[in-house]
């Protein structure tokens, strides 16, 4: 009887180790499926920011809208320019050769049917002191703004960067004097004491589908 007992209580203890050690077991597979989540999401994580970090030197890329949109890039250089550019290559270029604009004016791109969708690159003497707040640039852009534009509204505005060199960054809407609504993203930047204003703007209806042209246009801007 005793002895029963102890094989009883031995069965038992047999048990609740083999019940351990198929736990352990089982956590090491669970570990070993963990693992190698982990791994291959840090293997998608590093080659998604080794893309990011080269992809504004390819001559393509990827617009993930519907559907997915490849794009072509071209570049432009002046040997008066101190900065470089790429735009997607659906737009025309112009450098400004038949002097149809302000002095100003350096360089851009429009789209053929519609002259009012592209960017601008123009030289300005009013730079930006960045030792002051955001809200405080903001606030005077808003002012100058309020005073030259007609019919002002949805200002917004951001601190970026291009290329290392402090950038502010505004949104708003405006009315051109045919009486249409533009959406106009506007960026101030300055390089070896020179001031330039980059301008893109499109219909406000349909700014969005040209926003991610205007986005890189801005992301492959480099100094010389």
């Amino acid at each position: 009887m005793i002895m029963q007992k102890i094989l009883e209580k031995f069965k038992k203890i047999k048990k609740y180790f083999i019940d351990i050690f198929a736990d352990i077991s089982g956590w090491k597979k669970d570990f070993k499926k963990i693992s190698r989540i982990s791994l291959a999401v840090l293997i998608v994580l590093g080659v998604y920011a080794g893309v990011m970090k080269i992809k504004t030197h390819l001559s393509w890329g990827l617009h993930f809208n519907a559907p997915v949109e490849w794009v072509k890039y071209k570049s432009y250089s002046a040997d008066d320019l101190d900065l470089s550019f790429s735009y997607p290559d659906k737009y025309i270029f112009d450098a400004n050769e038949k002097k149809k604009y302000s002095t100003d004016y350096l360089a851009g791109f429009y789209l053929k049917a519609d002259q009012r969708t592209g960017c601008d690159v123009r030289a300005t003497n009013i730079g930006i002191n960045f030792s002051k707040s955001d809200q405080e640039i903001k606030n005077s852009i808003f002012k100058s703004l309020s005073a030259n534009v007609k019919g002002l509204a949805d200002f917004s505005g951001k601190r970026i960067e291009i290329d290392n060199e402090p950038a502010m960054q505004v949104s708003f809407l405006l009315v051109d004097p045919l009486g249409n609504t533009l959406r106009i993203i506007q960026t101030m930047v300055s390089h070896n004491n020179q001031s330039y204003l980059l301008i893109c703007g499109a219909g406000q209806s349909h700014y969005w589908i040209y926003e991610k042209d205007f986005d890189d246009f801005i992301s492959r801007i480099y100094w010389k």
